[in-house]
């Protein structure tokens, strides 16, 4: 009983970055790609949908960092990469911990620093009595409100939502409570689960 009031206490936030934020590295989905040995973009492509492993297959690289960074801009602690997070080596050995079974890391030397993408593996169920789709023509497209099942939450930190879409990534309040406390950058946390920006 006790454990069933903490799951429904859980608080889920919508992971967005920052305005005006830009890509970290100079890193592009063929360099990527290429690193993984994906010649035809098939596994990059399909991975946020099925979650697969792609640690066996990776290299530690390097690239540079994006042009905006090397003009002075502050390097955020978390930030998006396409369908995923990077995350400093500051803001890695905050979160790996919390994050081990959420996804893998992946090492990436970014100009003089080094950084972890970080891939997440997980789908949360929707709760679907609270879940409402969105319909363009007749076709879907996303949705309108969208809530979770607090059973599937239990121990949950960062993951995706299959109906919401893989560009999305959701996360818990365990997950802000650590990102406050190192008083990391990069991203803002979304109370509006559903919307686009």
């Amino acid at each position: 009983m006790e454990n069933e009031l903490m799951v429904k206490t859980t608080t889920v936030y919508r992971l967005k970055p920052i305005e005006n934020a830009y890509e970290v590295p100079d890193l592009d989905l063929f360099q990527f790609a290429d690193i993984l040995g994906d010649d035809d973009l098939s596994l990059v492509r399909r991975q946020p949908r099925t979650n697969e492993s792609l640690l066996e297959k990776w290299t530690p690289s390097r690239c540079e960092l994006a042009s905006e960074y090397k003009q002075g801009l502050p390097v955020p602690d978390v930030s998006f990469w396409g369908s995923y997070l990077l995350l400093s080596e500051e803001a890695y050995n905050a979160f790996k911990a919390i994050l081990g079974d959420a996804g893998e890391f992946l090492a990436l030397q970014v100009g003089y620093m080094q950084m972890y993408i970080f891939v997440p593996m997980q789908f949360v169920k929707e709760d679907i009595s609270k879940t409402v789709r969105h319909y363009e023509d007749g076709f879907e497209c996303g949705v309108e409100t969208l809530a979770f099942e607090p059973s599937s939450l239990a121990g949950k930190t960062v993951f995706k939502s299959e109906m919401y879409g893989t560009h999305g990534l959701f996360v818990t309040d365990c997950f802000k409570a650590a990102y406050e406390k190192h008083n990391f950058t990069g991203v803002a946390f979304v109370e509006d689960l559903a919307g686009i920006f």
